[in-house]
């Protein structure tokens, strides 16, 4: 009798946590939802959330309040999400470095990726662009490969920050192409780039767009894309893969999270309104503008898809020698 009554009791609290469930989602959201970017304003990143974010608006019926929380190679915009309230209010824009990056490149976070997060969708992914200084005199890689290999010992190579995945792009290169260049990591992507149209070093990483817009003012030159396909935003520009470096790989992506323990009926909810947001034409054009690919996949993807990224980039750490930051 006694276990007849405990299945009972469970069966009906089952029930309750459901009808509760229900009840959040039919009510939900009943104020405005921050959406955290763990970045500063104006950079890719921050465009592309507040074009979604503008566009859940109307989809959720409430303000979608982007919020900046920079710093710390993301830990601060991150963690702070991670300690936020489940009810649905508090989201991340989740991003390759903080979320699968990050977990392997130093010895302890202020979060869990896996265990601080219940993951929404994943929005989009974009490749980086090896770019080198116009006064570069290479028109291909093989070109540059010879050229800095004439050279070795002479050069550098940069990167938007240490641990980041710029930084492990140029070491896989710089090792694969036996170029034997000094890497200089800077604070973010924007002194990078400076000193690529400068000249001060040979080839960096950068965000495709951002390469393209100066390629197109004749200041860089851009020799490859990441990734294993062209990207649509630039189909002439071959891939490190077609060029005989396929190990070079450092896909990037955004996606939603919600802190862990938000109820199943709150993340569906802002799953669906994501998707719908993603399907329109004009976001995607939009997306596709800014040199990012709208590649769209719900929570139970993400979660499988966060899992499989930090095994990969955990390898791709191991191969450069990396040793864990502090």
């Amino acid at each position: 009798m006694q276990g007849e009554d405990m299945l009972r009791h469970t069966v009906l609290t089952l029930a309750g946590v459901l009808a509760m469930s229900t009840a959040q989602a039919d009510t939900y959201p009943s104020r405005p939802v921050t959406l955290v970017v763990p970045g500063p304003a104006g950079g890719t990143p921050d465009v592309v959330t507040r074009m979604i974010a503008d566009k859940l608006r109307s989809q959720l019926g409430q303000p979608v309040i982007v919020e900046n929380k920079a710093g710390a190679n993301g830990f601060i915009g991150t963690a702070a999400v991670a300690r936020a309230a489940p009810d649905g209010y508090t989201l991340l824009m989740g991003f390759a470095q903080t979320m699968t990056v990050n977990p392997v490149t130093f010895k302890k976070l202020p979060y869990d990726p896996i265990k601080d997060f219940a993951p929404v969708a994943r929005l989009v992914t974009f490749e980086l662009a090896l770019a080198t200084p116009a006064s570069v005199p290479a028109g291909s890689l093989p070109e540059l490969v010879s050229w800095l290999q004439a050279g070795r010992g002479k050069y550098s190579y940069g990167s938007f920050g240490a641990a980041s995945p710029s930084q492990f792009a140029g070491d896989m290169f710089n090792r694969k192409a036996k170029l034997d260049m000094q890497h200089v990591p800077y604070k973010g992507s924007a002194p990078l780039v400076t000193d690529l149209v400068g000249g001060q070093v040979q080839f960096g990483f950068v965000v495709l767009q951002v390469a393209q817009q100066l390629a197109q003012g004749g200041k860089l030159k851009i020799m490859a894309v990441t990734g294993e396909r062209r990207q649509p935003a630039a189909p002439d520009v071959p891939t490190m893969t077609e060029s005989g470096y396929p190990d070079v790989n450092a896909t990037g992506w955004y996606g939603v999270y919600a802190p862990s323990g938000t109820p199943a009926a709150v993340v569906a909810r802002l799953e669906q309104a994501v998707d719908q947001v993603m399907q329109q034409p004009d976001v995607r054009q939009k997306l596709v503008e800014q040199g990012v690919n709208p590649a769209f996949f719900g929570h139970e993807a993400l979660a499988d898809y966060t899992r499989s990224e930090i095994a990969r980039w955990r390898g791709i750490v191991a191969q450069t020698g990396f040793n864990a930051l502090d």
